[in-house]
């Protein structure tokens, strides 16, 4: 998810998976975009500071990427 404020003072908000886990407080790991350990250090900075956070562990097999057939 991502949110960025548009020059015209609108806020355009990406949540290409949904909204789902942000409401009910679900931190789920990206393989893709961060290496484990650095996931890890942030959701246990992240649960000090709001412990109801559901901290997903990082899964055992990465998840295939998908995309396009070449």
């Amino acid at each position: 998810m991502g949110v960025r404020l548009e020059p015209d003072g609108r806020w355009r908000v990406y949540a290409p998976h949904g909204l789902a886990d942000v409401f009910d407080l679900v931190v789920r790991p990206n393989p893709v975009l961060a290496p484990q350990g650095v996931y890890e250090t942030k959701a246990a900075r992240w649960r000090q500071q709001w412990p109801e956070l559901t901290v997903l562990a990082w899964p055992a097999v990465p998840a295939p990427l998908t995309g396009p057939s070449s």
